[in-house]
């Protein structure tokens, strides 16, 4: 059991079918994190073991986040949840979870309150705390503190809760940004939180649930390192358990310096209800449709043969298929029912197919075109067997040199076919590259690439369709949509992981990691690995050039030093590179938030003495 989860409470990876009002799969996750001695993060869930109880009562999940700075914030986390779950168990069937979340917020707050009190020794206690409560088809969220409750639908990620911090009133009056926020010291300074006192003022809300829905519970170790929509991404295309754990990687990866805690709860069915009289009843749906997810032994569309499901993510299934006409086998990317109305998974699939018609080269994903109508959307794209190249980096950091330049120059070869057909990736990552068995690589999932053709897509702010942010290149950072260079200082990014064990630029948050590369270079690379040769250096300081002006002009370009050593010029790069720069934005608002927060108690300072006077009257 991963330090800070309860044990004998919830299952961490297997999955739980609940009926007949909803059938969930949930994981959960909470580590101590790179930095921390102790984890004072504590989470729990609670789920019923017959459906009697899952309909009166329903199911819980359970968060609590020790607040640091304060004596005893492990202990605080853990009674605070224990306290909470307790109330729920002990709940009398179809009590009103207003009710129910009333009395596990008072529970909650007496234990921790009055275990300050009777150890003196401790000193203050204090912690966050945020429950999910799931009844019928209904989600309800209440909580206090910092930690956060998403809700991903169709691939888009919403978050139900509001942070309890310093910065959420400067943010939400719209005084800064939500990623200077982020970046700001005042941060993790709560306005709310369990312990200070005998009870606690939280919020709540509710959601009505569909199918597909994906819920994430986290503390700010996670959100603090991970963008609000790269945790959507990686919880609607992978199972809860991978998930949790893909979140956390990304979190450690990215130096963590705080408790790391997850919960994902994912909606695999559900009915619906009806309140007649106070009495909830079943609906029975009064459509004709049935369930046509496919299964082993079904044939799509008179010609793919299921054979096996390869994997299952919250949006899409994979399936190792036989094709009826050749005899070949193939893997089909088919999107779960739910999602094959959805405007925006549509388009994805729609692109992926149109770019992988224009590609033909050995070192990326092969897309089978399908001239006959299709009965649903997929994708028909070679079978093959291997592994990403992420999780060859994490089983060998670094990797030798010889076989990191062998990789990257396939990469390359592959890229400038892409980029002579007008092509740009424009999320190159370790997950995007597949190391197969046969030593060949191949590049995958075009689903924001950039092709010169194509409609144009759309984007605002931070997200994946602008690329990941350990591999963007800083043009991308600056929102402009980049060039084939771009790629290639992805390309530069990936090696420099590849063979120092480390990526080019890290920091306390993404938007750190993100705008640090716009001010600075990154540390030499044989800096980090002696053994690196001058040649590997140059070449991957090249390509990591701030200026895209400065890089390899196109991938060949790269290719040709990679495989002869000969031809680099070694004009000493490592001795131009300039230290990265205080992000500029990160403190120029706290004059901002002083004036704010002063100009809220003069507020309140004239309505007292406004009200006070007039009383007399």
């Amino acid at each position: 059991m991963e330090s800070g989860a309860a044990p004998g409470v919830g299952s961490g990876a297997a999955p739980f079918f609940l009926n007949p009002s909803v059938q969930v799969t949930h994981a959960q996750l909470s580590v101590v994190g790179p930095v921390r001695e102790t984890n004072e993060d504590f989470i729990s869930c609670w789920l019923p073991n017959d459906d009697e109880h899952a309909k009166t009562i329903g199911m819980a999940w359970i968060l609590a986040d020790g607040v640091g700075g304060e004596n005893g914030g492990e202990v605080a986390s853990r009674l605070a949840v224990t306290a909470a779950v307790q109330v729920f168990q002990n709940a009398k069937p179809f009590t009103p979870i207003a009710s129910v979340q009333r009395k596990m917020f008072e529970a909650a707050s007496k234990a921790v309150y009055e275990t300050a009190a009777a150890r003196p020794g401790l000193g203050k206690m204090a912690t966050t705390l945020t429950v999910v409560l799931m009844r019928e088809n209904t989600l309800h969220v209440a909580h206090v503190g910092d930690s956060r409750v998403y809700l991903v639908r169709h691939g888009q990620i919403t978050r139900l809760t509001t942070d309890h911090s310093a910065m959420s009133l400067p943010v939400k009056f719209r005084l800064m940004h939500e990623h200077q926020a982020m970046t700001n010291p005042m941060r993790s300074m709560l306005t709310r939180c369990i312990g200070p006192e005998p009870f606690a003022k939280y919020d709540s809300t509710r959601q009505d649930l569909d199918k597909g829905d994906v819920v994430v519970q986290c503390s700010d170790g996670l959100y603090g390192f991970v963008l609000d929509a790269e945790i959507g991404d990686v919880a609607s295309h992978l199972a809860p358990a991978e998930a949790c754990r893909h979140l956390i990687r990304l979190a450690e990866k990215r130096n963590g310096d705080d408790n790391i805690s997850v919960q994902i709860i994912r909606v695999e069915g559900i009915d619906q209800f009806l309140s007649v009289r106070g009495v909830t009843v079943h609906r029975e749906t009064t459509s004709n449709t049935v369930s046509n997810e496919l299964e082993p032994g079904h044939i799509l569309d008179e010609r793919f043969e299921i054979i096996e499901l390869i994997s299952r993510s919250g949006m899409a299934c994979i399936f190792k298929a036989r094709d009826l006409e050749n005899g070949e086998v193939v893997a089909l990317k088919v999107p779960l029912m739910q999602f094959e109305s959805d405007v925006a998974t549509f388009t994805r699939f729609q692109r992926e197919e149109e770019i992988g018609r224009q590609l033909n080269h050995p070192y990326i994903l092969k897309v089978i075109p399908v001239e006959r109508p299709k009965s649903r959307p997929y994708l028909v794209m070679e079978f093959l067997e291997g592994r990403t190249l992420d999780k060859l980096m994490e089983e060998t950091k670094p990797l030798p040199e010889k076989e990191a330049a062998k990789i990257v120059s396939r990469i390359c070869e592959a890229l400038e076919h892409m980029h002579q057909k007008g092509i740009v990736h424009r999320d190159l990552k370790p997950q995007n590259i597949m190391v197969c068995n046969d030593g060949s690589i191949r590049i995958l999932d075009f689903g924001i690439a950039k092709a010169a053709r194509m409609r144009r897509l759309t984007f605002a702010g931070f997200s994946p369709t602008m690329g990941t942010p350990d591999y963007m290149a800083p043009e991308q950072v600056n929102g402009r949509r980049g060039d084939q260079r771009t790629d290639i200082y992805s390309l530069g990014a990936i090696l420099y992981e590849m063979v120092t064990g480390k990526v080019p630029f890290e920091g306390e948050s993404p938007y750190v990691v993100m705008n640090v590369r716009t001010t600075g270079d990154p540390v030499a690379p044989r800096k980090l690995n002696e053994h690196l040769t001058p040649v590997m250096e140059e070449i991957i300081l090249h390509a990591l050039a701030r200026n895209p002006d400065d890089r390899y002009a196109n991938a060949a370009l790269m290719k040709a030093e990679l495989d002869d050593y000969e031809i680099v010029p070694l004009i000493g790069r490592y001795r131009t590179l300039e230290p990265v720069k205080p992000w500029k934005n990160k403190f120029k608002t706290v004059p901002l938030i002083i004036a704010f927060v002063a100009a809220q108690v003069l507020l309140f300072g004239l309505m007292l003495w406004y009200f006070t006077h007039h009383g007399k009257h």
